[in-house]
């Protein structure tokens, strides 16, 4: 049986973006539709529309945790802190393991610009990493929403 990692990075191989990989795979069991989540998630892919910001494994797993240990209590300040002291656990060893956070580095190019895009296809350098960035990112939230 396949692991959720490995769920997630066999999704992005299939064609979902990094964010909606992790949120496919780990949507269930947080319950939130998967539907709905991997729809909102269709924006987060290279670093957020293709801008190279923030990794969007990163960012579909930071919506997992939120889903997990977040609060609709706007008041809810104990929640409110748990749920970002988790996804800084997130981002800190997703670094860690990866060297950055920020997609546009983990590539090597600027997927902003038509040739920066043009030029990391045609290198296939998201065929060969972003699968293994979805792995790490769900491999780290993973433990980060079982360690409750």
């Amino acid at each position: 049986m396949m692991s959720k990692s490995e769920k997630a990075a066999a999704y992005m191989k299939k064609g979902y973006n990094c964010a909606q990989a992790v949120i496919k795979a780990y949507a269930g069991d947080v319950g939130i539709n998967e539907e709905d989540a991997v729809k909102m998630a269709s924006v987060l892919g290279g670093g957020v529309g293709r801008t190279g910001h923030i990794c969007g494994a990163v960012s579909g797993a930071a919506l997992i945790i939120g889903a997990k240990f977040g609060s609709t209590d706007n008041t809810n300040i104990h929640s409110k802190d748990k749920a970002y002291q988790k996804a800084n656990e997130l981002l800190e060893k997703f670094a860690t393991e990866n060297k950055s956070i920020l997609c546009k580095e983990l590539l090597g190019y600027d997927i902003k610009t038509k040739e920066g895009l043009k030029q990391a296809r045609e290198s296939g350098v998201m065929v060969q990493k972003c699968p293994g960035f979805v792995s790490s990112a769900a491999k780290i939230l993973e433990g980060i929403i079982n360690s409750e």
